[in-house]
């Protein structure tokens, strides 16, 4: 495809400093058939000439007036950063050989012409195996710049980061990316950890029969798939070093009791095998009555009490829901992966706004366990692919080294930093990115970055921007809601993306007060039913 095209001939480099150009430009503004390009902040350009083709983003627009003696003159001046070059195969790369040089003609570049840069030929006949890594999510925010494109693979291979103050958007761009992938590729596999339950109003509709919408009263992380530490952490956080030996004692002896298999020896008290908490509690009483006094009885007396008080406890029904089925890895496996033969799902949503805040980030650090080990234990990466999408991330992965978030903090550091190996992937979904774990932001790869007004988050987000974008970095308080500085490995070329609205949409609109304050409470509204939800803690 033509890069200097004459009708898009803007102006000529009249400075080269290392990675910054400037250029005098004839014109601010060129017409391209029935498109309008600008040459504003954030639009890409080719400075071409004897040297090759060079690949830069506008990064400040000026007018520099020159006194002379008898007028004015004005000259239009564009500031541009190198991003890259063109090879021999007229495809971008990052990097440059030769510098352009003083003089050098400078074309404006059109969507049309940055997405063949980058190897999407959405209006070739024939599709290539290049064109099928990439799917729509929007448009460019600058005009005529084309429709903006994500790289799958470069998207899922290095995880991604998707942040925005409250109201920005975040929940659309998720629900977007999400539906945009289930349109492009037949068989994905998306698992949600949907905190406060937005996301299933987004995937019904025609997603319906694409996706395994898990209601909170549906929702089940049977305790006996819990390995030590994150059993302890739900049923007795308390434990001394004796009480956590004698436990481990006990669960290991019931598992293996519980295992049918060959190889009993190798089942450990980490193994996923059922076992009945009502009997674990009467062999810690056989054990307590076996001793001869009450103060050797009272540390089992407080275990009991407190694996009753938790077992018992309505608000963690979903520990024990699968009890009765004593259902095994292979079938819960199935359901949450959508792998029922006769009814394939590839989204699940897995709607945990009914999780006790005080055991959320221990019951999310177990999921994002129990997803890596089945990535580990199958031995090629590429055979069932996985991506986690974390929403609220800032609530159970924060930057902060106290106790109660360790657990789940080891558990999704680990995916971010081997997850890549094993064919499994993080979005990171949070409104306070300064509040997020350092060590899974820096392994993010693709940063989508909506509107931020915070100070603290602008300035931990600045810091893994590129330099390239100069100060376009500076407008993150101002993107519009749904609009996004797309910057990483599955966006080459960065910039303000407006992505399409998702259709349907997340269930995140803000309240209404002005209708409720108008309205009033709905018909059969009763105080009686909320008290008892409280009293009986279960919400319906």
């Amino acid at each position: 495809m033509e890069l200097r095209k004459t009708s898009l001939l803007f102006g000529k480099i009249i400075s080269v400093d290392g990675s910054k150009i400037t250029i005098k430009a004839e014109t601010l503004k060129n017409e391209d058939g029935e498109n309008t390009l600008h040459a504003e902040v954030g639009a890409f350009i080719n400075c071409g000439g004897f040297h090759g083709d060079t690949i830069c983003t506008i990064t400040r627009v000026l007018i520099q007036e020159i006194e002379r003696r008898d007028a004015v003159v004005e000259n239009k001046l564009v500031e541009a950063a190198i991003v890259g070059s063109v090879d021999s195969n007229g495809r971008f790369t990052r990097g440059v050989s030769k510098l352009p040089p003083i003089g050098c003609e400078s074309y404006l570049l059109s969507g049309e012409q940055v997405n063949h840069l980058l190897g999407i030929n959405v209006n070739s006949p024939e599709e290539d195996e290049e064109s099928k890594k990439y799917f729509k999510v929007g448009k460019r925010s600058m005009q005529g710049a084309g429709d903006a494109y994500l790289n799958l693979d470069k998207l899922l291979g290095r995880h991604v980061a998707i942040v925005g103050t409250t109201g920005s958007g975040k929940s659309s761009t998720v629900a977007r990316i999400a539906q945009s992938i289930l349109e492009n590729y037949p068989l994905p596999r998306l698992i949600f950890f949907d905190i406060h339950n937005e996301y299933k109003n987004a995937f019904s509709e025609q997603w319906a029969n694409k996706s395994n919408c898990i209601a909170w009263e549906n929702f089940s992380l049977p305790y006996w798939f819990l390995d030590l530490d994150e059993f302890i952490s739900i049923y007795y956080p308390e434990a001394g070093g004796t009480q956590k030996m004698y436990l481990k004692e006990i669960i290991e002896d019931l598992k293996k009791e519980n295992y049918d298999g060959p190889d009993q020896e190798k089942v450990s008290v980490d193994s996923p095998i059922f076992f009945n908490m009502d009997t674990l509690i009467e062999k810690i009483k056989e054990k307590r009555d076996r001793e001869s006094t009450e103060a050797k009885k009272d540390p089992f007396n407080k275990m009991i009490l407190k694996l009753q008080s938790i077992h018992n406890d309505s608000r963690f029904s979903f520990l024990k829901r699968e009890a009765i089925h004593k259902t095994s890895l292979a079938s819960y496996f199935t359901q949450l992966l959508g792998l029922d033969a006769n009814n394939q799902r590839f989204i699940t949503v897995l709607d945990l706004s009914g999780l006790p805040a005080e055991v959320r980030t221990i019951c999310v650090g177990v999921l994002t366990r129990l997803c890596f080990d089945y990535r580990y234990w199958d031995m090629d990466p590429e055979n069932l692919p996985l991506c986690l999408i974390l929403e609220e991330a800032h609530t159970y992965i924060p930057e902060d080294t106290s106790s109660k978030y360790s657990l789940c903090l080891e558990r999704v550091e680990k995916i971010a930093k081997e997850g890549r190996k094993y064919g499994i992937s993080l979005i990171v979904v949070t409104q306070r990115p300064s509040n997020i774990s350092s060590t899974v932001l820096s392994q993010c790869g693709t940063f989508i970055t909506l509107r931020l007004t915070n100070d603290l988050d602008q300035n931990k987000i600045k810091r893994l921007l590129p330099d390239l974008l100069g100060d376009q970095a500076d407008i993150l308080s101002s993107l519009r809601d749904g609009e996004a500085l797309i910057t990483g490995d599955a966006m080459t070329l960065p910039g303000k993306v407006r992505f399409d609205p998702p259709s349907p949409k997340p269930k995140s609109n803000d309240v209404r007060y002005h209708k409720s304050w108008v309205d009033g409470p709905p018909p059969g509204y009763s105080v009686e039913n909320i008290t008892k939800w409280w009293v009986t803690r279960e919400r319906n």
